[in-house]
């Protein structure tokens, strides 16, 4: 019998792989069917990763707004050859082994084994093919399973109406704590767990148990912190870390937005942008309060909705809003999968499908996952395609050539090209306002004006005027343009210009 339960587990974790590999091939630009990832974010992460094993200091040497822990999952990756996110895929691979094998411990407290590796399957092809998966390698998709971890382990405390021990709520302050380090917006999904525990243990065990789980969360967290305070003081980097990845996130983005455009966002933008993953989030929520043979008590109940306010609320309460940002919220797709199980296990049982009826569902699987994916578009495009590669291309004729992404963020320019990061914080642009941190612009106008690297690539989108956007003088008399290319599919113009110093080469890049 432990035999047959041990090849049991071998064969879900090679079909984990298996699968994983499959969602990341199809699902993710990091993939190798593509040449690099269109993302800025994306790109970001890579070159900073590869700015620290070069010795750069986070935070303190480059200006880039994202955890630390984000970037370190990015170093492996980083040694990789250059323009290659080769790397980033095999860590998604392995990320996405455990986002299933969570998912499939969650559907277990519900359903048959089949059902659970079912739950699985679907789960990981609504959120890969989600519009806020945003083409793959988001902050968002590295915290899924530690979120979904800890809401197994909340969810197999109270549906068995047993305690949680003390090592399972330090190991939840240390998911905690890592969430935290990537992306802080993510720790309302933790703020509820942490209150529907708390309230949990209080009324089986007293105020003291209640109060002695909180110092265990707080205490996983200090542990989880521990290296990135080591690195920090070692590089005397801690006021650059506090200011960069807390402050300018929280005070520097404008926030001007009204309670009707936010519940106008809700519905123009998080259901009809993600119109089956949202759906089967709230359907998942309410399914989890209403069926009472799947929940009985209150804790049971509330503990899937509960947590998915706090996360929705607080990733979005600071008003800012961009596609990604609600991929946080897959990790609860698993419930309305499990209810759409639950409610159709009738007809499953009179019209289940025989052998050719499992081939074509796996057939009709990998259609969905290729044809309702983000990066279907991209699939098959030449290598001549992308502007990142033809202007690389072009800078092959200057040895050692350097470069300014100047007005932008990231956009792919330095990996594909091979060019070392600027002697400067800022690299590229961050989407914050001027007069919110002017010394970001004045420090790449400065690059500019000194004409300190080879090259600049600029960026705007087509319903733009590139003289409109870009009006500092000191491009105009210290640069000259170069070569042009146009992306379709996200609708921007690029542009390379020399300096002037070097030969004048003018071409169109087709």
């Amino acid at each position: 019998m432990i035999r047959h339960h041990k090849r049991e587990q071998l064969w879900c974790f090679c079909g984990a792989i298996l699968l994983a590999t499959l969602l990341m091939t199809f699902g993710s630009m990091t993939s190798f069917l593509f040449p690099l990832h269109t993302g800025v974010d994306q790109n970001c992460f890579l070159s900073v990763a590869k700015a620290m094993l070069e010795g750069k200091v986070l935070y303190a040497d480059i200006y880039e707004q994202k955890g630390p822990l984000l970037y370190a999952l990015h170093l492996p990756a980083a040694l990789f050859p250059q323009g290659r996110f080769f790397g980033v895929y095999l860590v998604q691979i392995a990320c996405w082994v455990w986002i299933l094998y969570e998912i499939y411990r969650i559907a277990k407290l519900y359903l048959s084994h089949k059902e659970s590796l079912m739950t699985a399957a679907i789960s990981a092809l609504v959120i890969v093919t989600a519009f806020c998966y945003s083409r793959g390698d988001n902050a968002e998709e590295f915290c899924l399973p530690m979120v979904l971890s800890s809401l197994y382990d909340l969810l197999h405390t109270v549906q068995r109406q047993g305690d949680i021990s003390a090592g399972r709520i330090l190991k939840n302050g240390v998911l905690a704590g890592c969430v935290l380090w990537i992306k802080f917006t993510m720790l309302g999904f933790y703020i509820g767990w942490c209150l529907m525990i708390g309230f949990y243990r209080w009324k089986q065990r007293g105020f003291l148990s209640a109060c002695s789980a909180a110092l265990l969360v707080v205490g996983g967290m200090l542990l989880a912190t521990l290296p990135w305070l080591i690195y920090f003081l070692v590089h005397d980097a801690v006021g650059e870390w506090m200011y960069v990845y807390f402050y300018s996130n929280i005070a520097l983005y404008p926030r001007k937005i009204t309670i009707g455009q936010r519940i106008a966002d809700f519905f123009a933008k998080d259901i009809l942008w993600n119109p089956v993953m949202m759906p089967v989030v709230l359907l998942g929520a309410v399914y989890h309060v209403k069926a009472k043979a799947l929940a009985a008590d209150f804790f049971s109940r509330w503990a899937v909705p509960v947590t998915l306010v706090f996360t929705y609320v607080f990733v979005f309460i600071g008003g800012v809003r961009y596609r990604y940002y609600l991929l946080i919220l897959g990790a609860f797709v698993p419930f309305g999968v499990i209810a759409i199980l639950r409610m159709t296990k009738p007809l499953r049982r009179k019209y289940g499908p025989d052998c050719f009826g499992t081939i074509a569902m796996v057939g009709g699987y990998i259609a969905a996952l290729i044809g309702a994916g983000n990066c279907l578009y991209f699939i098959g495009k030449p290598y001549s395609y992308y502007p990142q590669v033809q202007f690389a291309q072009v800078m092959e004729s200057t040895p050692n050539a350097t470069l300014l992404n100047y007005g932008f963020l990231d956009g792919g320019y330095y990996l594909m090209s091979g060019s070392p990061l600027p002697e400067s914080d800022f690299f590229c642009k961050l989407n914050i306002p001027r007069e919110a941190l002017p010394f970001m612009y004045e420090e790449q106008e400065r690059l500019i004006t000194e004409r300190a690297t080879d090259y600049v690539v600029i960026r705007w989108e087509f319903d733009e005027r590139m003289e409109e956007k870009y009006s500092f003088d000191g491009l105009y008399e210290n640069y000259r343009l170069l070569a042009t290319a146009a992306e379709p599919h996200d609708e921007y113009c690029y542009a390379l210009w020399e300096k002037k110093e070097q030969t004048y080469r003018s071409r169109q890049v087709k």
